[in-house]
């Protein structure tokens, strides 16, 4: 962000950024946290189903490498299903999904309260000033009673971290996963000419000056999410084939298998595998998301189209400009909204209504998106 040429005009629209990048970056941080667990939890599960498999079958290593005084299938039976159950209830005492689904919420529409500030659109006419601080209190104060409140914030400034914190741990297998992830989508664009197409570099927004001009609303909000939506919905559509081309392969392998007498118990290991596949697609709500992104992005798009077809003296109106800023900035929120709301209900299903309510006064998505 760079400053403006008189600072002091710009304090509460600077303490708003401040704000919201603090609820944006904690955010992620839960949020990676949340994701990281849930993997963490499939991964093991599936070992589980495999270590019962071989101990079953008696399975056989080469060189016997599992054919020691420690016998490890026997000691993995009994360490991973201990693990396990210590991350469910680490991830049930301490909510990180909630938090994560919260803190978006809030950064979100504390984001679209700034845009109507700047474009000076709807409550922000006239005395904007006392409008923002108002509304800002007012997101802040949706947060009261959460589980985030039970825990630190991290400021919105660039941390030094510890060499020795469990979070280099956690984001070290979280990079190599990534990097795995990487190699799987490059075969998987060679295989199905899945090409992703390079997204326009975004703007250069100075995040402090009005936005009364339509053109610069247009390039730095408008098509600056509309990017967004489109390079995510690239995303989850390349996520949503692999995976489900995994669901396919393994559930016919499985099916295979079970015709056979010397490996139908290792069906086991690919129901396990296609299990876990669909358990990642539902607790990272990818085709769900991929809908409301495309349909987020094309509404943006018809948004765009109407303005252009408005003649010039139309488009100099400020009410058809306050009816672009609100269609826009309604459109993303809604979006938002629906996401909020399905994560709110998957975490609902995934911990339980009564295990996800530490203090029994947990505030519900929409009141932290101001639905």
């Amino acid at each position: 962000m760079s400053p403006t040429p008189d600072p002091n005009a710009n304090k509460l629209l600077k303490a708003a950024w401040q704000r919201q990048a603090a609820y944006d970056q904690n955010a992620s941080r839960y949020q990676r946290r949340f994701v990281f667990i849930r993997t963490l939890l499939s991964v093991l599960s599936v070992a589980v189903v495999i270590l019962a498999v071989m101990e079953g079958q008696k399975f056989e290593t080469p060189w016997g490498l599992l054919d020691t005084p420690w016998d490890l299938t026997g000691k993995g039976l009994l360490l991973l299903p201990v693990t396990i159950t210590a991350l469910l209830a680490f991830s049930v005492r301490f909510d990180r999904g909630q938090n994560w689904v919260l803190l978006r919420g809030n950064a979100e529409s504390l984001k679209m309260e700034i845009y109507y500030y700047r474009t000076r659109v709807g409550a922000y006419q006239h005395h904007r000033n006392e409008a923002l601080s108002k509304r800002i209190k007012q997101i802040s104060e949706g947060l009261k009673g959460s589980p985030i409140h039970q825990g630190a914030l991290s400021p919105y400034e660039e941390e030094l971290d510890s060499p020795f914190r469990i979070g280099i741990i956690i984001r070290l297998v979280s990079g190599i996963a990534k990097g795995i992830s990487g190699l799987v989508d490059r075969l998987w664009a060679v295989l199905f000419q899945f090409k992703v197409e390079k997204a326009r570099a975004s703007p250069e927004n100075d995040y402090y000056s009005d936005l009364t001009d339509p053109e610069t609303y247009l390039k730095y909000r408008l098509e600056n999410q509309f990017d967004w939506y489109r390079s995510k919905a690239k995303k989850m559509a390349q996520q949503l084939q692999a995976f489900q081309a995994g669901i396919y392969l393994f559930g016919g392998i499985g099916t295979l298998l079970a015709t056979t007498e010397t490996y139908n118990s290792s069906v086991a290991i690919t129901t396990a595998m296609v299990s876990a596949f669909n358990n990642y697609l539902e607790f990272k709500r990818v085709e769900i998301s991929l809908v409301g992104y495309n349909q987020a992005a094309d509404t943006l798009y018809d948004i765009r189209v109407w303005w252009y077809s408005l003649s010039d003296a139309e488009r100099g109106e400020f009410d058809n400009f306050s009816k672009l800023v609100t269609s826009c900035e309604e459109t993303i929120h809604s979006e938002n909204s629906s996401w909020l709301q399905d994560m709110q209900d998957r975490l609902a299903q995934l911990y339980g209504n009564g295990d996800d309510d530490n203090n029994g006064n947990h505030p519900s998505a929409g009141a932290e998106a101001d639905d």
